[in-house]
């Protein structure tokens, strides 16, 4: 009866979240729908303010390295002396150019001289244009007769593998503001492009930038680029630092801003299905009704996430010196020999001298106090720079990070330590050492490393009982 009760709870609190849940779902579709008819409006706003933020930043910035162009002294001043027969105004003009180009690393970086027609880029003179002739030079005349300080223009860059480019056109006056030229920079619409497609994408609207005219400046859709209008789009509302709404018909709506150094109009057009704004909304409420297990599965995930670190952490720890143990040093030489090692890496071995008579005549608890005393003089000199490994009864090892001169600082630290350590049952400390770093044997791997080190360790333990005339351990 029990099993049964349970089973009964059980089936209940079931069929109670499937209610639930049908219920937040159908509550969700309803207020989607109510929402649908109310936040048309607010929502192509904000859609519209973020295109807004991410146009200005895009496009401003070369009007103001042009309009920075146009007033440059040197310019004015080279031009000037263009104007009286100077043969280097060509050098200086592209090697100035070239300055600009390689520090902004825009596509294009120009300037024309009113004088003589020379159309000058970051590479020298290119040619000099002829408007009448050459519809690719027709801009100047359109731009210098339209009186504007600056203005911008799409077309193919000439120069440029025909890709469409937006040009900032700057006038160039002397003091008298006698016209001297036009100088600017040309910046490829690719990414701009790029974006206008991804949000289109993932709001369902249709992006253009016009101009006062409605011509389309900027599109996806490079055929309309000056060559269609958005005629019904109504401009003489627009104020500056406003968001103007039109609504088109068939339940579109248009929010429009102007772009103010760029002298256009922004225009978002929506029609009302925004599909990306509907899924968000079932999906944060849906996201309330199993907000509750995700929070249990977490808490269940990170228990057992803890007690299996614990365990695992456990499974890698020498007991008895608190250092990892030979496992762990495996397990990482493993993972060293398949990468790149640090340019300052450091293999260190260690060899205690002196265990096996410390066992043999003072008993075990002496050579445990050796083995702690080795480890502890090992964890003050090198803890900070790597990790220590117990990896034998009397055997340690290091991998360290450190540079020549803090490697060589630790080792006499190290030498100080062990000369002045002293325990209760034994009164002396011997560690014989062996160093390999990749500063020495930049080409080396891991394994190579740790053969040097040992030969320098056993070394060092040769000249430690010749020295001391004390016998070597035998097994």
């Amino acid at each position: 009866m029990k099993d049964l009760s349970q089973k009964r709870v059980t089936n209940l609190s079931f069929a109670t979240v499937i209610v639930c849940f049908l219920i937040s779902t159908v509550i969700s579709l309803w207020s989607l729908h109510i929402m649908s008819q109310h936040n048309q409006r607010e929502l192509s706003k904000v859609l519209a303010a973020q295109i807004y933020d991410d146009i200005s930043y895009e496009l401003s910035q070369p009007v103001m390295v042009s309009r920075t162009m146009a007033h440059d002294s040197f310019l004015i001043e080279t031009l000037e002396k263009e104007n009286q027969g100077s043969r280097n105004a060509a050098v200086l003009i592209s090697n100035y150019l070239r300055g600009i180009h390689t520090g902004l690393n825009y596509e294009s970086v120009f300037v024309v001289s009113q004088s003589t027609g020379r159309y000058y880029t970051m590479e020298g003179l290119n040619k000099e244009i002829d408007p009448e002739n050459n519809p690719y030079d027709r801009w100047y005349t359109t731009f210098v007769e339209s009186g504007d300080e600056y203005g911008l223009d799409v077309d193919s860059d000439e120069f440029g593998q025909d890709a469409w480019t937006v040009f900032v056109n700057c006038r160039i006056e002397d003091e008298d503001k006698t016209l001297l030229g036009v100088c600017g920079v040309g910046v490829r619409m690719n990414r701009s492009i790029e974006l206008f497609d991804t949000l289109q994408k993932d709001y369902n609207v249709r992006i253009f930038l016009i101009d006062k005219n409605h011509l389309i400046q900027v599109n996806t859709d490079e055929s309309r680029i000056e060559t269609a209008y958005l005629d019904e789009i109504d401009l003489r509302s627009v104020t500056p630092n406003q968001y103007f709404y039109q609504k088109l018909g068939n339940d579109r709506i248009a929010v429009i801003r102007y772009v103010d150094p760029l002298d256009w109009y922004l225009v978002v057009e929506s029609d009302g299905s925004n599909e990306r704004g509907q899924f968000v909304s079932v999906i944060l409420l849906n996201i309330a009704a199993f907000l509750l297990i995700l929070i249990i599965m977490a808490l269940a995930i990170r228990a057992i996430a803890h007690r299996t670190m614990v365990l695992s952490d456990a499974s890698l720890k020498d007991h008895s010196t608190g250092l990892y143990n030979r496992r762990a040093f495996e397990e990482e030489k493993a993972r060293l020999a398949n990468t790149a090692l640090d340019a300052n890496f450091v293999y260190m071995i260690a060899d205690l001298n002196g265990l096996k008579a410390a066992n043999d005549t003072l008993g075990h608890e002496a050579g445990d106090e050796l083995i702690k005393g080795a480890s502890d003089t090992l964890k003050s000199c090198f803890g900070k720079h790597g990790t220590l490994y117990r990896i034998g009864g009397d055997e340690f090892a290091a991998l360290l990070i450190a540079d020549p001169e803090t490697l060589e600082q630790l080792k006499k630290q190290f030498d100080r330590e062990t000369a002045s350590w002293s325990g209760t049952m034994v009164k002396d400390l011997s560690v014989s050492t062996g160093f390999a770093s990749s500063r020495e044997f930049p080409s080396e791997n891991i394994t190579e490393l740790s053969r040097i080190a040992d030969e320098r360790m056993y070394a060092a333990k040769d000249m430690y009982y010749t020295s001391t005339g004390k016998a070597r351990r035998t097994i």
